[in-house]
């Protein structure tokens, strides 16, 4: 498999791994049902991403990408707290911008798979892009309902 199509899938991998990471921190941290439904299901489709990512890499007999468990919570949680300090807000402000930075990556990652031998996997991205800008969104929507 192309080496730059395997680094692609252990940034995804990794990049995956950490939005579902603060997202279970946020569901950890609040009491709100409905706020913590949202971060549920976010988790649990970054959770596919996280997924589909490892599947690919362990077809190519390449290891996951080694994220120090505790480091990573604790990176997670940190930021999780400082966020949650200052309000529910900056929490979705925080969450945007990793959403953001995954829809960027990913149509980076869609335009460098123009060819046609990899149109399965440009859709996949292109369902996963979906998937965060609708993520961003709502973290827009819930921020304008809930000033700082």
């Amino acid at each position: 498999m192309d080496p730059k199509l395997l680094t692609r899938f252990k940034e995804f991998y990794t990049l995956e791994t950490f939005q579902v990471a603060y997202y279970q921190e946020q569901i950890n941290a609040s009491t709100d049902e409905y706020y913590c439904y949202a971060f549920e299901k976010m988790a649990q489709i970054e959770s596919g991403h996280v997924a589909f990512f490892a599947e690919e890499l362990d077809k190519a007999n390449v290891e996951l990408p080694v994220i120090k468990g505790s480091v990573f919570n604790l990176a997670g949680t940190f930021l999780g707290d400082v966020v949650r300090s200052t309000g529910s807000h900056n929490t979705c402000k925080l969450g945007v911008a990793l959403e953001n930075k995954a829809i960027e990556t990913y149509q980076a990652f869609i335009h460098e798979c123009i060819d046609k031998k990899y149109s399965i996997l440009r859709r996949n991205l292109m369902e996963y892009r979906l998937d965060e800008e609708f993520h961003s969104l709502w973290l827009q929507s819930y921020m304008k309902s809930h000033p700082n």
